[in-house]
Formats: structure tokens, sequence, C-alpha cells
């Protein structure tokens, strides 16, 4: 009786250590990024690298990478290459494209960036298909209309 109630609880402790352990490795996943941003002196565009959280879903991980370049640089001499308070509305993937709708607030540049509205949803296209180069194409909306 002794000898089963003690492999029992051995069982049992090596369960919790292995849910524990995946636990906290499987939740905390990262991976490095290449974001793009504006350098203010040169005027060009320069990538920064970045520890992004890494989900199992491709979608995600754009939508991810998508917020965190609507942050701007953590360098605070580069400029963002959209005004501070952008956001990402909603963001698909659908076979191979994926569709970003962006709040109005990224049309309106704020005084002395340098970029023309164009330019910053060029650099974000190319900040996606950097780092995700399984992706065919990246179509931009605004509040669900497409940019002229």
């Amino acid at each position: 009786m002794k000898k089963g109630r003690m492999i029992f609880f051995a069982a049992l402790l090596l369960f919790v250590a292995f849910s524990v352990v995946w636990f906290f490795t499987a939740e905390n996943r990262y991976t490095e990024r290449s974001l793009f941003f504006l350098e203010p002196v040169s005027r060009e565009v320069v990538m920064e690298h970045r520890l992004i959280a890494e989900k199992h879903d491709t979608e995600k991980n754009i939508e991810l990478l998508v917020k965190d370049v609507l942050l701007g640089s953590s360098l605070l001499v580069r400029d963002g290459i959209f005004p501070a308070d952008t956001n990402l509305n909603h963001l698909l993937l659908r076979n191979g494209t994926v569709y970003a709708d962006l709040s109005m607030d990224a049309v309106f540049a704020e005084p002395g960036m340098g970029l023309a509205f164009s330019e910053s949803l060029d650099i974000l296209r190319r900040t996606i298909l950097f780092n995700f180069p399984g992706i065919g194409s990246v179509t931009i909306t605004v509040n669900g209309l497409q940019p002229e």
C-alpha cells in the first residue's frame, strides 16, 4: 500500500513540475523582428530589431508586429512612421494577403514628421513583408476605406 501511494505522489509531483515548466515556457516565447523607422537626420529608413511575443497563429503575429510599429521606435531619436495616436482597428490574413485597417489618425501627420502618408504605408508594408516572407501582398485601409 505504501509503495503504491509513493508511486502516485511521485507521478503527481512530476506532472505538477512538468505543468509549471510548460506554463512558463509556452506563454513566454519571443522572436526577434525587424521594424523599419525613419532616421531624423539622414531621413533614411533604418532597421530596428525588437523582441516580440511569438504566438502559434501567423495572423496574430502580424497583428503584434503592426501594433509594435505603431508604438514607434524604442530609440527616442528616431521618428515613428505614423502619428502617435494611430491604432490598428483590424487585421486579417486571407490567402497570403494581409488586410490591415488603421484608425483615421494615421492620415494626419504630425508637424516635422517628414514622411508623406504614402511613404508611411510603404514602410509598414515593407516591415510586414520583410518579417513574413510567405505573405504575398499587404492591403492597408483607413477606417475601412482605401487611401488614395
